[in-house]
């Protein structure tokens, strides 16, 4: 990554992809927040904001009850342990792409005692035929982050959540980018998404932008268990400032903004079209993701990355996904406060001009 190249830029697209980038600020932020909210010193994940961010977030999601965990590893880490142990099969079925496998340095497997068992083929999501005969649980993550957001279609969901119940395997849902899929599935809320689902999982910095932390949502009984388990991994934190309350602050000024999000990124795909050694994944975006896949090796897409950042000023990212069995490099945007307040025709500009560097010309953006 050039850093003088990003320097020099005006519009920066890249995580927490909103407007709030000091810490200092997001403090004072959240700090007025709880002081309009009412509310005060809490210990050990018992007070106010805990018990209203649960109940929000069990509402919204058409679940029984909802546990708050500091981290997403940690959360979907229980929800693994807790079915498969139910389900007295050790066996996780999980997507070749699934954070379990990429990113978490195999903590089912050594914290937890289960097997990674693969269902699907990595460029593509899960389909109701993908699932195994019989497993401890599946996971499913909607949207598939490394395909760019892709989601099944709605009767594909259908169908795995009706196979996997005729196979006696629970699913739960990665659902850390669940905030755009009622855009996604127009008529279909939350809690219908949900249904199906024996546990679903949410991030609050993902799309949101909040300081950290994630839920854990299900029957109560599951969840009771799981709150167990976030103590006896050292979850239960003294204080759950500022990400508890930081939480609250983004699911009442940010949640409402991503039909528009996802509005944003359909129409920059559409309007950067057909270019040469470019493609844009899913096309049209079906979230407020995408990934921009250039036909070169990665340190090419990182130089055409930064000739088109000295061209218009914009920086598209910090990094290329490149994996052995995706060789061909991927940059994500995902859009948020940032990219909505800029002139969406300076990020086609901008994408654009990484397709003129690959095709030789390096004087022009579009």
């Amino acid at each position: 990554m050039s850093q003088d190249a990003r320097s020099r830029c005006d519009l920066d697209l890249t995580f927490p992809f909103h407007h709030e980038t000091r810490p200092d600020d997001r403090l004072e932020r959240v700090a007025a927040w709880m002081r309009e909210q009412g509310l005060g010193s809490e210990a050990y994940l018992t007070g106010a904001s805990v018990e209203r961010l649960e109940s929000r977030m069990a509402e919204l999601l058409g679940k029984p009850a909802a546990v708050w965990f500091p981290t997403g590893t940690m959360a979907q880490g229980v929800a693994a342990r807790l079915h498969c142990q139910a389900s007295g099969d050790k066996r996780l079925a999980l997507h070749p792409t699934s954070h379990l496998v990429l990113h978490e340095e195999e903590a089912h497997v050594h914290l937890h005692g289960l097997e990674t068992l693969v269902m699907s083929e990595w460029a593509r999501t899960v389909e109701a035929a993908d699932l195994p005969e019989a497993a401890g649980c599946a996971f499913i993550e909607l949207p598939q982050r490394h395909n760019g957001g892709a989601l099944p279609c709605w009767d594909e969901l259908a169908a795995i959540k009706a196979g996997a119940a005729r196979r006696g395997i629970p699913l739960h849902m990665d659902g850390a980018r669940i905030w755009g899929l009622p855009e996604a599935w127009p008529g279909h809320d939350w809690p219908e998404i949900c249904d199906g689902f024996a546990s679903v999982y949410v991030s609050f910095y993902k799309d949101l932008g909040a300081s950290g932390g994630a839920v854990l949502a299900g029957e109560k009984d599951f969840i009771d268990e799981a709150r167990l388990w976030l103590a006896r991994l050292g979850g239960r934190l003294v204080s759950a400032w500022p990400m508890v309350p930081d939480a609250l602050y983004a699911l009442e000024h940010r949640l409402p903004l991503l039909p528009r999000f996802v509005e944003r990124a359909r129409r920059i795909a559409a309007d950067v079209g057909t270019c040469p050694g470019l493609t844009i994944t899913p096309d049209p975006p079906q979230v407020n993701m995408m990934h921009v896949r250039l036909d070169c090796d990665v340190a090419t897409a990182e130089a055409a990355r930064d000739a088109a950042a000295e061209a218009t000023g914009v920086w598209l990212g910090n990094r290329f996904w490149h994996f052995d069995a995706d060789p061909v490099p991927a940059l994500e945007i995902a859009i948020g406060e940032r990219a909505l307040a800029a002139d969406p025709a300076r990020i086609v500009a901008a994408i654009r001009a990484m397709s003129a560097f690959l095709q030789g010309d390096q004087s022009t953006s579009g």
